[in-house]
């Protein structure tokens, strides 16, 4: 009996030794799995960490990346700006250089052929004009023995910096109509057009010639032998000039003064 209740004391302390090392394994393995899970997981969360510096890092080169291109942007809008302001600068200053400022309207009366062997004779009418094409004064009338009539003048052009600014007194090139001639006689000969110390009537303001313009035409020959004074005056160019055309029946002709040149005589082309 005594035996059998120590075989049983036995078998009891195996079992619970049993039991105690299936629970320390069961633990053991519980805790081993769970450190293998926290370890996995803090992996893990190490990894998106690092992802996350790394796309921190390109979203501030990115951002960085972006604020250059917004201030070259910015540079280059200031600069197609300037560019654009110089364009319109320029294109300014090439219309002021290319205004035609109208002067004067020739208009043929009448041409009768002459004889055989004969020149034809012509009968014409000169009149000053406004910048506008309104007629200044009743036209003067003249006649000559030809059909080729030259219009004699005297041309003040100024530097093309004037002629820019649109000065008041040099923003255009002056001409004082001298004598109207035709290729039959001597210049000389010809029909005095505009006196010398009288006002342009193309100029016209009204009252008498101002310092500046009394100036001009009273030592006109001076600036136009004297570089020096011409360029104290602002004169680019002081000369004669004689603008000439074969005239035909019943047509009218236009003398006009370019704001940085001289003197041109065209056609003015019939109304419909």
């Amino acid at each position: 009996m005594g035996s059998v209740i120590e075989s049983v004391k036995v078998i009891n302390s195996t079992v619970r030794t049993l039991l105690v090392l299936i629970m320390l394994g069961i633990i053991g393995g519980g805790s081993y799995w769970g450190y293998m899970k926290i370890s996995e997981e803090q992996r893990k969360t190490e990894m998106v960490e690092r992802e996350l510096v790394g796309l921190q890092d390109k979203l501030g080169q990115t951002s960085k990346a972006l604020q250059n291109a917004n201030a070259e942007n910015e540079v280059l809008k200031l600069d197609v700006e300037a560019k654009r302001k110089e364009i319109e600068k320029l294109l300014t200053r090439l219309q002021l250089l290319k205004v035609d400022t109208r002067l004067a309207r020739l208009d043929v009366l009448s041409v009768v052929p002459g004889a055989e062997g004969q020149p034809p004779t012509s009968k014409v009418r000169f009149t000053e004009l406004s910048p506008t094409g309104e007629a200044l004064s009743a036209g003067k009338e003249f006649e000559f023995n030809s059909d080729l009539i030259y219009v004699d003048n005297w041309i003040v052009q100024f530097d093309d910096k004037f002629v820019e600014a649109a000065d008041i007194d040099k923003g255009t090139s002056l001409c004082l109509f001298r004598r109207i001639f035709s290729d039959e006689q001597k210049p000389n000969d010809g029909f005095s057009l505009d006196e010398i110390g009288m006002r342009p009537q193309a100029y016209s303001r009204g009252g008498e010639l101002s310092d500046f313009e009394k100036e001009i035409w009273s030592k006109f020959w001076d600036f136009a032998n004297d570089k020096t004074k011409a360029e104290a005056m602002g004169i680019r160019a002081a000369n004669g000039e004689a603008v000439s055309i074969k005239i035909r029946p019943n047509m009218s002709y236009q003398l006009q003064l370019r704001a940085s040149g001289g003197l041109s005589i065209e056609p003015i082309p019939p109304k419909p």
